[in-house]
């Protein structure tokens, strides 16, 4: 069945006639008569009596119109729906971000966001794994490091340091090392997706170190505890730690060599038509990221 034709054959009976029917579909009547008479064909029955004087249903278009014309305006309510919550500042947003880049950024920024927009819901998925975008119908995604999918847009927002951190009491029981491979010597807190570290020294000479760990895990607060109780060195980003950095609590090893930082991205489908909400959300994210990067500049 030919659904466009369905419609035009709705809209012929409502307004009545196919002159007026071709005047709101904004098509000529001749190509709307013989639409009509191709869904016919198709059907294999009349739907309605035609001359040059009246127009009227025939039995059968009656019962098919009565049939189906609460269907398709139903279908068109539904769809105006839709289209309204597209084209405004309303409606769902699904969001995924890792455990401690949620709760140190992203949360800051969907609570702000939200205030600002309160007709917008969101729904919120934390989690380390690696949540399947498109199975969760997820409109943003943010993520550390390189990610690749078809049909996805990937923005940089900011990028971060990894650095090696460990209490001054385990320093100072074990000693600092001078080299990346000297860590081998210390108790390991590992992060599950970091399994080389790699160190670049001043001279430009790379070293990639692969720890053996005392203590593995997938979550960095969890890792950040383990650290502050003695239980061994870990490397992380950069901003996780950095109160604890100021504040003497951590200190950084081989503070002399450089390591590979990470790169936070944002994901959204790629097409054109995003929604009005989910486009604003994006807008207002980079535009955060870009005042953070001013202040930092300064």
């Amino acid at each position: 069945m030919n659904y466009q034709d369905l419609y035009y054959f709705i809209k012929v009976v409502e307004k009545g006639s196919l002159v007026a029917a071709a005047r709101y579909l904004d098509i000529p009547t001749s190509t709307l008569s013989r639409r009509l008479q191709a869904f016919e064909q198709d059907l294999g029955y009349k739907l309605v009596h035609r001359s040059s004087k009246k127009f009227g249903l025939t039995e059968s278009g009656q019962r098919f119109y009565n049939s189906l014309s609460s269907v398709v305006t139903e279908l068109e309510m539904r769809t105006e729906d839709v289209n309204t919550e597209l084209s405004s500042m309303s409606g769902d947003i699904k969001i995924t971000a890792p455990l401690t880049l949620g709760h140190h950024y992203v949360k800051n920024w969907v609570f702000e966001f939200m205030e600002m927009n309160p007709r917008i819901s969101v729904e919120m998925f934390l989690s380390n794994e690696n949540v399947d975008l498109v199975k969760n119908s997820i409109d943003i995604a943010f993520r550390l490091g390189k990610v690749t999918l078809n049909d996805w847009v990937m923005r940089p927002l900011l990028s971060t340091e990894m650095v090696v951190v460990a209490t001054p009491e385990l320093v100072a029981r074990h000693g600092a090392p001078q080299r990346p491979e000297e860590l081998s010597k210390l108790p390991l807190v590992v992060l599950k997706r970091s399994a080389f570290w790699r160190f670049m020294d001043p001279d430009g000479h790379a070293i990639t170190f692969t720890p053996h760990a005392h203590l593995r895990t997938d979550e960095i607060r969890f890792a950040v505890d383990a650290v502050k109780k003695n239980l061994g060195v870990c490397c992380m980003p950069r901003y996780v730690v950095a109160a604890e950095l100021e504040r003497g609590e951590l200190v950084q090893l081989l503070p002399q060599w450089s390591m590979e930082g990470r790169t936070m991205h944002m994901l959204y489908p790629h097409r054109e038509s995003l929604p009005v909400k989910t486009r604003a959300f994006i807008e207002f994210v980079m535009g955060k990221v870009a005042h953070m990067e001013a202040g930092m500049a300064e």
